[in-house]
């Protein structure tokens, strides 16, 4: 666990001094519909998607890689419906995309065009993508070299606040799929368990801790997501896929415990961005 939280804290860094700015303006904590790592149609969301319609922005200088319509739609690295949409590449590897603009509002119109500077308009957000209601802008930034997708709010500037979190619901999984809920069996055979909590319909934690007597046995971090074996995953003590972290459209993993024969204190906790967190804690014993 200890080699696990110092890359998380690695990978931090080094993409911290390659700031983004937001593509677009007025980003407030309800700015967004969906946030990374939300279940969207059970897949892991790779995108920050954005809640009302706006001007879409360049985040960052960069090199058109690609302009993509309904037609030609290739979303290279992970597979989802980004409707018309544009991909700049970046430094160290990165490329923004910038998905679901109006066809008929996009600027980039001239294929000889290579170059944008930060904060050129692209367009208007539409509805050309998979959203079919809503003209919402779906944002990614995708880190080639390692074949996974960055929460973008790692790279972007602070917001001053974020949703609320909720910690409730929550259910512990045996190895024979039985679900039990804590707060009513205080009493559970030994062995490897997955715990679950209610998800949160679109705020997403950034991290997910389990720990027990006092010592943590899992984390998920929600800083990437990578792309293993055509699944995308979440690392915690091990990769997480889609189906793992959402087993259905209500629960969310917070992650795997073994339990050991006695008695255990077992906290849960989850954390935004900003550090802000929820904390549940249960006293069990274990035959």
């Amino acid at each position: 666990m200890k080699k696990h939280t110092a890359l998380v804290t690695i990978i931090f860094f080094s993409y911290s001094i390659f700031a983004f700015d937001w593509p677009q303006e007025e980003i407030t904590r309800n700015s967004y519909s969906s946030y990374f790592g939300q279940n969207t149609g059970n897949m892991l969301n790779t995108s920050l998607t954005f809640s009302e319609p706006s001007e879409i922005k360049t985040a960052e200088e960069g090199h058109i890689l690609l302009i993509m319509t309904e037609e030609t739609d290739d979303s290279m690295l992970f597979p989802t419906t980004l409707g018309t949409s544009v991909i700049l590449s970046h430094e160290d590897n990165l490329l923004s995309v910038y998905g679901n603009i109006d066809p008929d509002t996009l600027s980039l119109k001239d294929q000889n065009e290579t170059f944008v500077d930060a904060g050129a308009t692209l367009g208007l957000s539409g509805n050309s993508g998979f959203q079919t209601k809503k003209g919402n802008l779906e944002f990614q930034i995708i880190d080639r070299k390692n074949k996974s997708a960055i929460n973008p709010k790692v790279l972007m500037p602070r917001s001053d606040t974020e949703l609320p979190l909720s910690l409730s619901g929550i259910m512990i999984q045996s190895k024979n799929n039985v679900y039990y809920d804590i707060n009513s069996v205080k009493t559970y055979g030994s062995g490897l368990y997955r715990i679950y909590f209610r998800r949160n319909q679109i705020a997403c934690p950034y991290k997910t801790t389990i720990s027990i007597n006092g010592v943590i046995v899992d984390q998920l971090s929600y800083d990437t997501i990578s792309q293993e074996n055509n699944k995308l995953c979440i690392s915690g003590k091990k990769k997480y896929t889609s189906s793992d972290i959402y087993p259905d459209n209500e629960l969310q993993l917070l992650g795997e415990a073994m339990f050991s024969p006695g008695r255990a204190t077992v906290i849960l906790s989850i954390q935004d961005i900003l550090g802000n967190s929820r904390q549940l804690s249960y006293n069990i014993h274990i035959n």
